[in-house]
């Protein structure tokens, strides 16, 4: 049953509650960029048809380019422009060879007309990254002043203004999923300390503005609704013996239940990193998490099939593209096999329009 909202859920509604009016819009708005493949190439943006043939190139910032993301609608792309590199902090020993990380802007390109609308500049002392669109012309990203994330902001793209996140709801805003049409989100909080400790998963429906707790776990690490909205897949970090586990649990929002799908030794994460995918028809389910991809039969989980490698994306229902080395593949789920697609090129996303 829907509870009573207290003052934080209410903020998560009414902060997201535009959905419903930005969807009636964004389908009329429709341009050519749906059912295509983005991709790195020699460090700029390129796009290209689902069988990686006429490919075009979105940018030319010089071999600049680290990492990008696609807004909902397809009319605007932010990506992270390389400024310079630095040693990587840490302890390193003088025998060792120090690793270089990137220095980034943020770069903001309206698709219409491929022109630069805005570049976020870094402080002197911190790094930032793009972490998620949201809806209404709104991008969240993070800054970083060594590993960990020293705060969220979000950039207004219509009225121009950048504004500083309360760190709290920012991170459940970043770890929050949304179904394609904008109605529902998911989202995890937390409460209780030491052995009470426990994160929730919350479900949201924007357009009756209330909020459900489905369940509730130790240590909740990613959410995916199903493009039906009838299941959330999601990914709780157990420890045993000192040991830690990748438990895949599947919760049925029609028939308010809960069942284990896998269980598995943990795998690394890393900050804005998804590692549950449903396929098209929820008939699989995927855990993207470099450098391999499980893929699970929903009906028959003991049926897996593992690919190496890394940016793992669903291109059909059984078909996926990944990087591996200096190139991208494509794999079918039918034959367990892979071929190689674009040569070259790396970080592969499917272009699909939502409607928030």
């Amino acid at each position: 049953m829907m509870h009573q909202m207290n003052k934080f859920n209410l903020f998560i509604i009414l902060s997201f509650s535009f959905l419903l009016l930005f969807q009636n819009n964004s389908l009329a708005q429709s341009n050519d960029l749906s059912s295509h493949i983005a991709f790195l190439k020699n460090r700029e943006i390129w796009i290209s048809d689902v069988k990686g043939k006429n490919q075009k190139q979105i940018t030319s910032d010089s071999v600049k380019v680290d990492d990008f993301k696609f807004s909902p609608s397809l009319k605007y792309l932010a990506y992270t422009k390389i400024l310079k590199y630095i040693d990587e902090p840490g302890l390193w020993n003088d025998s060792e060879s120090v690793p270089q990380k990137t220095v980034c802007s943020i770069v903001i390109m309206d698709l219409q007309n491929q022109k630069i609308i805005k570049e976020i500049m870094p402080t002197e002392d911190t790094w930032i990254y793009i972490s998620k669109w949201l809806p209404d012309k709104k991008l969240l990203y993070y800054s970083s002043s060594g590993f960990d994330v020293s705060g969220f902001y979000v950039y207004d793209i219509q009225n121009d203004l950048k504004k500083e996140v309360e760190y709290d709801k920012a991170s459940i805003i970043n770890s929050s999923d949304y179904s394609d049409d904008g109605i529902l989100m998911a989202y995890i909080d937390d409460s209780g300390l030491g052995k009470d400790y426990k994160e929730s998963i919350h479900l949201v429906h924007l357009r009756l503005n209330a909020d459900k707790i489905l369940v509730s776990k130790g240590n909740i690490n990613d959410i995916k609704i199903s493009n039906d909205k009838n299941l959330i897949a999601f990914i709780e970090v157990t420890e045993t013996e000192k040991k830690y586990f990748d438990n895949l649990w599947i919760y049925s929002i029609t028939k308010d239940s809960l069942e284990n799908l896998y269980r598995s030794p943990a795998s690394a994460k890393s900050m804005n990193e998804n590692g549950i995918s449903w396929s098209f028809n929820d008939q699989y389910i995927g855990i993207f998490f470099p450098p391999q991809a499980l893929i699970l039969k929903v009906n028959k989980p003991d049926s897996i099939q593992r690919i190496r490698g890394s940016d793992f994306t669903w291109i059909e229902n059984n078909k996926i593209i990944f990087s591996l080395g200096n190139n991208i593949y494509l794999y079918s789920l039918n034959t367990n096999k892979s071929e190689l697609l674009i040569e070259r090129a790396s970080k592969p996303v499917l272009l699909r329009e939502k409607s928030y």
